[in-house]
């Protein structure tokens, strides 16, 4: 387990290269963003823990639409269900997905995107509630100096936060967030050996670079198997 800061701070005194500090987080946001797609197909993989659930209530009688929060770290859509819909067996009708087209004078019950905008159609009308589950990716992370880090970890010692976050459950819960994600704090292995091949890269060792690439893409399939949340392959 560990921070972004402190894994940044641990790559620089391994090289030895605080020059390249700045450089260094960079390619560490990148090793996260790109685990979550597959290494040579480059589909997205979703994750059990990126996603996300949300129960929206229509103020529109036709055409409801919903903006994506943070658009920088949405994933997919999973599923939308029409919670105020029954089917003939009395289950709840789920909405599935089209791409805009003539054909949709056809359809009752749809959603489709345009940009960071979700637009629902045949819900139920005014007050009906709409459920989502959808994935994101994390957000990116930002490095801190060590004395004005929100939060930081210890093996033996756990978490400790800085004074102005360490006031209330709440403020302590947006510290961790804001200071790690989950990737680094259960796979932060596959994380290093990730980022270590993008350094070693950069500074043309193609000796270690290969060599951390190799260990990373080993480590990322004990990642894949035990994290994702559909079957499917890593290649």
């Amino acid at each position: 387990m560990t921070t972004f800061s402190q894994l940044v701070d641990r790559i620089v005194d391994e090289t030895r290269r605080p020059d390249l500090r700045n450089d260094i987080c960079e390619y560490l946001n990148q090793t996260i963003r790109e685990l979550h797609f597959t290494p040579n197909q480059g589909s997205a993989i979703a994750y059990r823990e990126n996603l996300t659930e949300l129960q929206l209530t229509a103020n529109s009688e036709e055409a409801f639409t919903w903006a994506i929060p943070n658009p920088q770290t949405f994933q997919q859509m999973q599923a939308v269900r029409f919670d105020s819909l029954y089917s003939r067996s009395n289950v709840w009708v789920y909405a599935r997905e089209v791409v805009p087209n003539r054909g949709m004078a056809n359809l009752d019950v749809f959603y489709y995107r345009a940009g960071s905008t979700f637009v629902f159609s045949g819900y139920g009308g005014l007050n009906s509630t709409i459920s989502l589950a959808y994935y994101e990716y994390p957000r990116r992370l930002k490095y801190r100096f060590s004395a004005n880090r929100l939060a930081s970890f210890d093996d033996e010692l756990g978490w400790t936060y800085h004074d102005d976050w360490d006031a209330t459950d709440e403020l302590k819960l947006d510290a961790r967030n804001l200071s790690s994600n989950w990737l680094l704090l259960r796979w932060a292995d596959v994380v290093s050996e990730g980022l270590r091949a993008k350094i070693y890269k950069r500074l043309s060792d193609d000796s270690r670079a290969r060599t951390c690439y190799s260990l990373y893409s080993q480590l990322r399939v004990g990642l894949f198997t035990s994290e994702v949340s559909t079957g499917g392959s890593l290649t």
